[in-house]
């Protein structure tokens, strides 16, 4: 782009404008389009190297702009400032990445280099605290200064951090002795301090999932995590002034009320988002965004719409202050009057001619055109070309070297002159290689430029505004079991009880935790943590409260007894299907590693983790003769799809037919549009056949199939008739088997006999149903969501006839269209007439489960045309449906639902790059009960990947085994909890195999030690049996010292008495592993008796030799058949089992 920018600055115009800008004048530009407005803007940022803030009219243009600018700029160039475009709405809460953005971009502003500041006009009317407070508010933390903990939690709390036992997300900060662990905004990985006295001692990035460090740093920086930040001082003195300021207004008792419950709420530091209304009241030297940055250049976007939107605003304002309630009587200062903040010196651009000339001294129009899009179209190129080749500048810019280079061919091939080199030549035809373009046609410039995306018909991927609140990693299932007191457990003996706490008991000298479960009649047991095996967190579906178990009682052997019976039929099943597909023989297919290069490489997006490890498991399975049967279980939007395009395509250069099965019409659609688009210009023939196909056709599809003509057939169930003949087909992929009705499994099961299978679930699934099944089932799990995936903007409040009009009015005005939510057949015509009512002139469309299939479908199939905008329906699109261009959600009644419905509902939006947004409403004034509240409170954390979205996983996990084992399971399942269900799973897939079946005790000698963990080292009862677990599966010397340097990381120095228990723990395992009976204690020795088996198959020498090489107190003696180790204690400086674990961890291994 430098090249470009360049080229356009040496023109006259463009000079003279930089001028004008440069001496801070006012100017107005017009007769421009969007592309030549942000070229114009580049060439002045190159030139000047000041700060600039483009103000566009509303977010959905401040986003579109950003994400522009990005491809063109470097990261620490372009910022983005989302202001929310609610203003005068009670939300309940609103999830948090928007403010994130606002932060980290005022952040940037006050302390780094000049950059690109896009922001929507709310976003520059807003008032925030001065630049002295924000400086003030920003903290470096370095190595080696000095800082009270204490004084350094409180500051982290009045700047809007939460204090946690464990960071988890952005925003969290944890203390545990002189560690202090804090997550702040714009870096990849949370920090952690390691204190010494008051002195920070070292300073480390660590990892979110293992908690464990990474690299040492020297510093980083603290912002505020919001931008209404105070501390208790500030806020005593706001108090004051509202009492002050309400004393006049004679409120009625129910705003007293709620001016009474803000200030407890601004107490708490709670609902800042929505509060900080009052921030005018703290301060009387607020000040705009604008205001931040030192000698800055103010640009207006589209200048009329902004002028339109502050109209729209001044009313918004004016209806809110003028509602029946007289709480907008406190006269909050919303927002700064546009009219002063437009006085400044700015420069307004717009598209057309709107004859403000009079009002500005400097007027320009910059006449810009529109670039067409060729699609290898290339003789209309030509055309063009040769129409315009001397009256302007062309610049041809590539991203692939290889294509460039082809191009040019053509070009010679025309006789067309052109100039291959860096530097561009005006009235020439330029080739440059150069993925940061846009394309832009510009008469005043006399330049066009012509990207490879706009010559070309495959899109080329491009680089998304650098969003720092974009998912960096997802929440893995194995993370959910978070056990807190009052949770649900279930033992392996005992059964379902209810865990109370951790408590550390003492008998004789030895100190030891128990876990505290009350059971039925409030019977209470207390567990070793040396059995913290036989525990699971209990988890069933939503909704689902177990009985607790009576202690003696049969209720629990028989429930286990019922699932064990059920489970025998599953693990037969299983392994028979799975011995019978290994017996089989299949088509081995062969790599054509060009051609699938070049496929994979018209995928748009970067492959997760999870998809690269996916297809190299299913091009695995693909290339054995034993035929596949795999299931991809992975979140909507996860990319399913892409593996099934990569299965397919394979397929097909291996001359075979592939067979695609949709359990909808639509889906069928849908996914034919994506392979066809993908596939075609491979020359791979796909086509569909569904009940929308004509007659005529389905015969041509029926003929094609059968000669071999056609190489992908994607459908429904009609798939499966018997008129469907394939020539040679090798690949069946089911999409949502679970969907399809009884009889049209059996006709897959018939299909599948000796072809290669792949089938796809939306539903997630418990890791441990993957290891129950690893060995007789394969399966891939795809748990990383799509990098750059924008967090759905969500929102929880009271329904409001304004907020649903400006939602639909937003959502329609960027040309997409609306899901809204009404789980009640009986009233959903009703809705629809107040929604039509709202926003008379969109077209709306009702769905819902009382529908005949096909009414259904042509409804959806209506709404995926965007012949319709508001789609008013039930829980029906809860799956399935795959509408990029729907991208706001309203939910009528979200307290009515569950975590895991609302979770898979909101996975409707935000499938696009566009910024997505869910509304979750309640009825006006409704008094919600304790559970809707806390679960609409919880709803906001799933874009935190938080404890909602891990609730809502959970709980689609166990519906995803049933979807897995059969749904009549369910049943099963809640009455033993998942883990448990899968444990007697495994044991029965184990016991048909003929595997012996590990025991949940442990057999190995117990020497006489504490076994417990300082309540005061280790506070949160969740993470100590986290570390239980882990102390509990320590199989060698080289993992207890990895366990001793996390303990060490992650909680400080660890006593003496912790080191011991790991090392007992070890010793247990190593003892029953080498088949050792029992153990002698007296004063001056410890003696290990060996088995008679196991002294059988020893070496003598290499026990000798090792017992040597540990230590000289070790001795053997030979008695009775057995070995005997000996160690004499006497004359040991440390406890005997560490020279006793030495010794057989080396003889184990």
């Amino acid at each position: 782009m430098e090249n470009i920018l360049k080229h356009i600055q040496k023109n006259p115009l463009l000079q003279e404008i930089t001028n004008k800008v440069k001496a801070k004048q006012n100017i107005y530009i017009n007769n421009t389009n969007e592309d030549n407005a942000l070229l114009v803007l580049l060439s002045l940022y190159k030139k000047l190297n000041q700060t600039f803030f483009i103000v566009t009219p509303n977010l959905y243009t401040s986003q579109l702009v950003y994400d522009k600018l990005s491809r063109v700029l470097e990261k620490d160039q372009v910022n983005f400032y989302p202001q929310d475009e609610f203003l005068t709405n009670e939300l309940l809460v609103s999830s948090n990445e928007f403010r994130l953005e606002r932060i980290n971009t005022i952040d940037k502003i006050i302390n780094h280099n000049p950059r690109i500041v896009v922001v929507n006009l709310y976003g520059i009317l807003k008032p925030l605290f001065n630049k002295n407070k924000w400086s003030q508010a920003m903290m470096t933390i370095r190595k080696g200064n000095q800082y009270n903990i204490q004084e350094l939690k409180e500051t982290l709390i009045n700047l809007g951090y939460n204090h946690q036992y464990t960071v988890e997300k952005i925003g969290d900060f944890a203390i545990r002795g002189g560690i202090l662990d804090i997550f702040p905004i714009n870096t990849d990985n949370p920090y952690r301090l390691d204190f010494f006295g008051d002195e920070v001692d070292v300073i480390k990035t660590f990892d979110l999932d293992s908690q464990r460090s990474i690299d040492q740093v020297n510093e980083f920086r603290i912002t505020p995590m919001t931008d209404f930040f105070y501390d208790d001082q500030e806020f005593n003195i706001l108090k004051e002034k509202i009492k002050l300021h309400i004393e006049d207004l004679n409120l009625s008792e129910d705003s007293l009320k709620q001016v009474d419950d803000d200030l407890q709420k601004l107490s708490q530091r709670d609902e800042l988002d929505r509060l900080s209304r009052y921030l005018p009241f703290m301060t009387e030297k607020h000040t705009t965004l604008l205001d931040l940055a030192d000698n800055a250049h103010t640009f207006f976007l589209d200048y009329h719409r902004i002028l339109d939107q502050n109209q729209i605003l001044i009313e918004e304002i004016k209806e809110w202050y003028e509602q029946a309630n007289d709480y907008p009587k406190m006269r909050f200062n919303l927002l700064y009057d546009f009219l002063e903040v437009d006085r400044l010196t700015s420069i307004k651009i717009d598209y057309l001619d709107f004859f403000y000339k009079e009002k500005f001294p400097y007027t320009y129009s910059i006449f810009g055109e529109s670039v067409t899009t060729y699609n290898e179209n290339l003789e209309y190129f030509f055309n063009d070309l040769e129409k315009n080749k001397n009256k302007l500048t062309h610049v041809l810019a590539f991203q692939d070297e290889k294509y460039m280079h082809e191009f040019a061919k053509l070009l010679k091939n025309k006789n067309i002159e052109y100039i291959l080199n860096k530097q561009i030549k005006s009235n020439a035809i330029n080739l440059i290689l150069d993925d940061q373009v846009f394309n832009f046609h510009s008469r005043t410039f006399e330049t066009k430029v012509i990207t490879e995306e706009a010559l070309r018909k495959r899109s080329i991927q491009r680089k998304r505004g650098d969003y720092i609140s974009v998912y960096k990693r997802s929440t893995k299932l194995s993370g959910i079991n978070d056990l807190k007191p009052g949770d649900y457990v279930v033992h392996y003996h005992y059964g379902i009880g209810k865990f109370l706490e951790i408590k550390t008991m003492t008998f004789g000298q030895q100190e030891t935790d128990y876990i505290h479960i009350e059971y039925q009649d409030k019977d209470k047991l207390y567990i070793t943590l040396d059995a913290i095996d036989q525990i699971h967190k209990y988890s069933a579906s939503e909704g689902f409260s177990p009985k607790l178990s009576k202690i003696g009682g049969k209720s629990w052997s028989k429930a286990k007894e019922r699932v064990r019976k059920q489970v025998q039929e599953i693990a037969d099943q299983l392994i028979d299907l799975y011995s019978r597909r290994e017996k089989s023989q299949g088509f081995s297919y062969e790599n054509f590693p060009d051609l699938e290069n070049e496929f994979s490489e018209t995928f748009e997006y970067i492959e997760t983790q999870d998809q690269v490890k996916t297809i190299e498991e299913v091009f695995k399975d693909m290339n054995k003769t034993t035929p596949m049967d795999r299931l991809i279980c992975g979140d909507v939007g996860f990319g399913k799809t892409e593996v099934a395009l990569r299965a397919a395509f394979k397929a097909v250069l291996n001359k075979k037919q592939v067979s695609y099965l949709a359990p909808t019409t639509v889906l069928s659609k849908q996914h034919y549009e994506t392979f066809k688009n993908r596939m075609t210009d491979f020359g791979i023939n796909v086509k569909l056949i569904n009940r929308f196909i004509s007659s005529k056709e389905q015969k041509q599809v029926l003929q094609g199939i059968k000669s071999g003509h056609i190489d992908i057939l994607i459908g429904t169930h009609r798939l499966l008739s018997k008129d469907i003949e394939f020539k040679d087909l090798g690949l069946l992929i089911i999409d949502e088997e679970q969907r399809f009705g009884v009889l049209h499994k059996e006709r897959i099961k018939e299909m599948k006999v000796n072809i290669d299978v792949l089938s796809l679930s939306a539903t997630p699934i418990p890791r441990t149903l993957n290891m129950a099944i690893m060995g007789v089932k394969n399966m891939s799990l795809l748990e990383t969501a799509p990098e750059n995936r924008y967090p759905v903007q969500t929102y929880v409040l009271e329904r409001n006839k304004i907020i649903l009009r400006d939602a639909i009015e937003r959502e329609l005005a960027r040309k997409g269209q609306v899901f809204y939510l009404f789980n009640r057949v009986s009233q959903i015509d009703f809705i629809a007439d107040q929604i039509q009512d709202i926003v008379p002139y969109a077209k709306i469309g009702i769905a819902h489960g009382q529908m005949s299939k096909n009414q259904l479908e042509n409804i959806i199939d209506q709404f995926i045309n965007q012949e319709l905008d508001v789609l008013i329906s039930t829980t029906i699109i809860e799956t399935g449906i795959d509408i990029p261009n729907a991208n706001t959600l309203i939910v009528h009644d979200a307290d009515m639902l569950g975590l895991s419905q609302l979770y898979q509902i909101r996975g409707r939006v935000g499938r696009s790059n566009k910024i997505a947004y869910a509304y979750l409403m309640y009825e006006k004034n409704k008094r919600l009960t304790p559970e809707a509240e806390k679960r609409l409170k919880v709803i906001k954390e799933f874009t935190e990947l938080g404890s909602g979205f891990k609730i809502a996983l959970r709980d689609l996990s166990i519906r995803g085994a049933g979807d897995v084992l059969g749904k009549e399971q369910s049943g099963f399942i809640d009455s033993v909890g998942i883990d448990m269900y899968m444990k007697i799973l495994e044991e029965e897939i184990h016991k048909v195999q003929g595997k012996e079946i590990e025991s949940t005790e442990n057999k190995g000698v117990k020497a006489k030690v504490s076994k417990f963990i300082d309540k005061d080292y280790i506070e949160d009862d969740y993470i100590k049996i986290e570390m239980h677990k882990k102390i509990k599966n320590v199989r060698s010397l080289k993992e207890v010292v990895e366990l001793l340097s996390e303990i060490k990381d992650r909680f400080g120095h660890y006593s003496i008495d912790l080191e011991i228990y790991i090392y007992e723990q070890l010793f247990e395992y190593l003892t029953k592993s080498l088949d050792i009976e029992k153990i002698k204690d007296t004063k001056s020795q410890r003696v290990l008796i060996v088995s008679k088996e196991s002294t059988k198959k020893m070496a003598g020498d290499q026990i000798f030799k090792s017992g040597l090489d540990v230590s000289k107190d070790i001795r053997f003696a030979y008695k009775n058949e057995q070995i005997h180790i000996i160690l004499d204690t006497v004359n040991l400086k440390k406890h005997w089992l560490f020279t006793m674990v030495e010794f057989l961890d080396k003889i184990n291994s």
